[in-house]
């Protein structure tokens, strides 16, 4: 046999082959990036699924729709980075040889800093001008304008944003200066300009890249997130489970059962007419009736013209009935006992995870007041707490876990809104309907909703206070025995 180079490897087939293997060995290789960039679309089609639902096509416009999917997007991105957080500080660096990519602590706080700056842009800047340019703008009927009015409503909407922004850096500016940590007075700040270089370092923690005026700043925010937590997200947690197990008919279902109401209605209309003679032109002469006759045909009259009333807003249900959301929702009636009884279950393991940290704080801590109930060590079972720490030992199960948590409080909290209101001390400001929402009221909600999520951020510290802060991390004590870390097992061994 001849010794030489083999004639296959010229073949196209050959070539084909060797050609595909080097195509998949470099999609594998980008795998990561395709599954991140999956994430990261499938929150912008929901955040505008979301804004398409509920917006008024005549009344929509691009900024607002911009400002919305951005400020939502951002918003659940900012609760997601938490489970890698928490991945990090567990296991340590997520590497991977083949991207030659490492993700560490330096990274993730990197990410949580700008996250939360894009938050603020968002929430005080990009929003705050597309309220105020959709309220220069007009309505529907004068929304179709000229460039130079267009122009116009666009200077007018910032000269608005850069008062409402001055507004708040007043309000910001006075706050920061009762922030923990600031040591700089107010007393001798003009003497020199030293002394109001050194005002200005220490009120924006310029030692520490403004880390400490950033936290004050969202801790601002979430305190907002708070009073929608209590005020919307509860009563969508209460509720929603409910609507689930209760059920109701289809918009079809109800209009065929209204039909057979309106055809009863209109043969008792008929079989009044009978009993008594027409006019030579043809309608009834009220006269000659009877008064109980007169007074039914008159309810009769009410009553169908009632039906007929929601008989169209039926009709309209049934022509929105081809978007996104009421398709899914249809596809998912089969299954809503069972997604009604875990949505239920979810709701009892936040309240009774709450519940019992508070109580253990109350009850064991040592510090009291003082220190905010800080609790070194838990000393009462937390079902939620117990559930993740299993689970952060198989990542990322639970990232996936805590995804569907974060995704089940957003739903729950726009549940909430849409059915209360977008509400000012219990005065109403907005309703949102299907395809009859002012774009103005969705920028609104993507606000509340953003102090939503934020107060979520921190509610996970209740809910989950070990997960959240230790994660699956263990220690040795002087025994001999393996512990989860803790606040007073890091004091002592400084090994978590």
């Amino acid at each position: 046999r001849p010794i030489g180079p083999d004639p296959r490897v010229d073949s196209p087939v050959f070539l084909s082959l060797a050609s595909a293997q080097l195509v998949g060995a470099k999609a594998m290789a980008m795998y990561p990036w395709f599954v991140l960039g999956g994430a990261m679309l499938g929150l912008l089609m929901l955040s505008y699924i979301i804004y398409h639902y509920f917006a008024d096509p005549r009344e929509s416009y691009c900024l607002a729709m911009l400002a919305v999917v951005l400020s939502l997007t951002v918003s659940i991105l900012c609760a997601m980075l938490i489970p890698v957080d928490i991945y990090v500080i567990s296991e340590g660096n997520i590497k991977s040889e083949t991207l030659h990519v490492t993700i560490s602590q330096e990274h993730v706080r990197s990410a949580y800093l700008t996250l939360f700056a894009l938050l603020l842009f968002l929430a005080f800047c990009l929003v705050p001008h597309a309220y105020f340019y959709g309220e220069e703008r007009g309505s529907g009927s004068t929304a179709d304008i000229d460039g130079k009015s267009d122009q116009k409503s666009c200077l007018s909407a910032l000269r608005s944003t850069v008062v409402f922004m001055a507004f708040i850096i007043f309000l910001l500016t006075v706050s920061l200066n009762f922030r923990p940590g600031h040591t700089e007075s107010l007393d001798k700040v003009w003497e020199s300009q030293e002394n109001v270089s050194r005002w200005v370092g220490d009120l924006l923690d310029a030692e520490h890249s403004g880390l400490n005026a950033i936290s004050f700043s969202i801790a601002c925010l979430t305190f907002l997130g708070v009073a929608g937590w209590v005020f919307y997200t509860a009563y969508g947690m209460a509720a929603m489970p409910f609507a689930w197990l209760r059920g109701k008919q289809s918009a079809t279902e109800q209009r065929q059962d209204l039909e057979q109401n309106i055809a009863s209605i209109r043969e008792k209309y008929r079989q009044i007419q009978v009993r008594y003679p027409s006019r030579e032109d043809g309608t009834l002469d009220l006269s000659r009736m009877k008064a109980a006759d007169r007074k039914e045909l008159n309810r009769l009259q009410r009553e169908h013209k009632s039906l007929m009333q929601y008989n169209y807003r039926l009709q309209e249900i049934e022509q929105k009935a081809g978007l996104v959301i009421p398709r899914v929702l249809h596809v998912l009636v089969p299954f809503r006992w069972a997604i009604g009884v875990g949505m239920m279950s979810m709701s009892l393991l936040v309240v009774v995870s709450l519940l019992l940290t508070l109580v253990d704080r109350l009850v064991h801590s040592d510090c009291g007041w003082s220190c905010g109930y800080t609790l070194k060590e838990r000393r009462i079972f937390n079902p939620a707490d117990e559930i993740f720490l299993h689970l952060s030992h198989i990542f990322p199960v639970d990232f996936m876990i805590l995804g569907v948590f974060v995704l089940y409080i957003f739903t729950a909290s726009v549940f909430g809104i849409v059915s209360l209101g977008i509400r000012i001390l219990c005065f109403s400001m907005y309703a949102l309907r299907t395809r009859k929402s002012m774009p103005q009221a969705l920028l609104v909600l993507c606000n509340v909703m953003s102090y939503i999520l934020l107060a979520l951020c921190m509610a996970l510290l209740t809910i989950a206070p070990n997960y959240t802060a230790f994660g699956s991390q263990t220690v040795t004590s002087s025994d001999g025995t393996l512990g989860r870390c803790s606040m007073e097992r890091r004091d002592f061994m400084r090994s978590c």
